[in-house]
């Protein structure tokens, strides 16, 4: 049958949803969550006729500090000056600081001035999605996966002894064991399959993709009964932004290794020209590249055809992320990357042909698979 796999960011303590793994031919081939994943990648395009008057800091400057006003003032008068009289840097500073999402809902909706900043922190947060875990290193982990295997240079020798140290004090503060003496816990060897646990890794389901924060944060609006201002319909709709303003369709893009300088083109790896949707490709894209390279097991039971040593991936442990070739080129002047994409391509269509068979190209595009719609 095969080991079960999840996708995890050790280093940052990150881990997909769910706390049970997926078998791997499964993920690959069927699982269309991978789309989460090339979202999760993909850095964000600023569109140029956005409005972006939005402070330049990220933390508060010097406090200020009023002096004593001893002239006397009517509630009316002071409660007008309260809060709309205060500078627009400090509007900005106190949805900045707003600790969730459906209090700048809340505090926007008191009037059309506040709501016109509102809206940009609301798109923000629903934008920030893209692109959250690129640059970090990546890892599809199998259950099986041996105390003291981890892929080449993902933790040094001091780091996973801090790991080891902090995931044996997890096991002494287990309630089950308040009782014991430290020493008479029972010790659980710790491996890479510790860092899918969410005592170890954040796990969040409404994190990963910008439908899911949108839908959350309605639901949210709604246990405060924010929903039921007469305000609400025309503010729903602040919810639905356009994947395609920010991941424009009309841009090349490419998946870059940012670890290995590797680079893989959407059109070498796409089935046909059709199919590619910005940084999404229909069928098989960047996300079952990335999965096909980043598995990491002792074990080589995958419950595939395949044979090409896939559990031990050559990108396992690397770091990525998903741009335009424009960017990458503005970016990279100068240095050295290399086009993969012919080797990466070779490798996918052998993996696809052990599956299904020398016509595998028709077998999938044939209902196999969800084509991904990208709005």
């Amino acid at each position: 049958m095969g080991q079960s796999f999840k996708l995890v960011c050790p280093r940052a303590k990150l881990s997909y949803h769910g706390t049970c793994g997926i078998k791997l031919g499964e993920f690959l081939f069927e699982h269309r969550e991978l789309d989460d994943l090339v979202e999760l990648l993909a850095v964000p395009v600023q569109p140029q006729d956005r409005p972006r008057p939005l402070p330049s800091f990220k933390t508060p400057g010097p406090r200020y500090v009023n002096k004593p006003n001893t002239k006397k003032s009517s509630p009316s008068t002071t409660t007008t000056s309260s809060l709309c009289s205060l500078p627009l840097e400090l509007h900005h500073l106190i949805f900045f600081f707003s600790p969730f999402i459906e209090d700048v809902v809340r505090l926007g909706m008191t009037n059309q001035y506040f709501w016109s900043i509102a809206c940009q922190y609301i798109e923000d947060y629903l934008v920030s999605s893209f692109g959250a875990w690129a640059g970090k290193n990546l890892v599809s982990v199998g259950e099986d996966v041996e105390p003291g295997d981890f892929p080449p240079g993902l933790f040094s020798a001091e780091e996973l002894e801090a790991e080891f140290a902090a995931f044996r004090q997890l096991q002494i503060d287990i309630p089950d064991y308040k009782d014991y003496d430290e020493e008479l816990v029972p010790e659980e060897p710790f491996t890479l399959w510790h860092f899918t646990y969410e005592e170890v890794s954040k796990t969040s389901r409404n994190e990963l993709s910008m439908t899911n924060r949108a839908l959350a944060t309605i639901g949210a609006c709604s246990e405060r009964d924010i929903r039921r201002d007469p305000a609400w319909p025309c503010v729903e709709k602040q919810f639905y932004v356009k994947k395609t303003t920010y991941l424009p369709p009309d841009e090349e893009w490419i998946l870059r290794n940012l670890t290995a300088k590797q680079i893989v083109r959407s059109e070498a790896i796409a089935l046909s020209p059709d199919y590619i949707q910005g940084p999404h490709i229909e069928f098989l894209g960047f996300g079952e590249v990335i999965l096909s390279r980043v598995c990491w097991s002792t074990s080589s039971s995958v419950g595939m055809k395949d044979t090409t040593n896939i559990e031990r991936g050559v990108w396992a442990g690397h770091r990525f992320d998903i741009t335009t070739r424009s960017k990458h080129e503005t970016e990279t002047r100068g240095e050295d990357w290399i086009d993969v994409s012919d080797e990466v391509k070779k490798e996918i269509a052998n993996i696809w042909e052990n599956e299904y068979g020398p016509d595998w190209r028709d077998v999938i595009t044939k209902g196999r698979r969800c084509t991904y719609r990208y709005t």
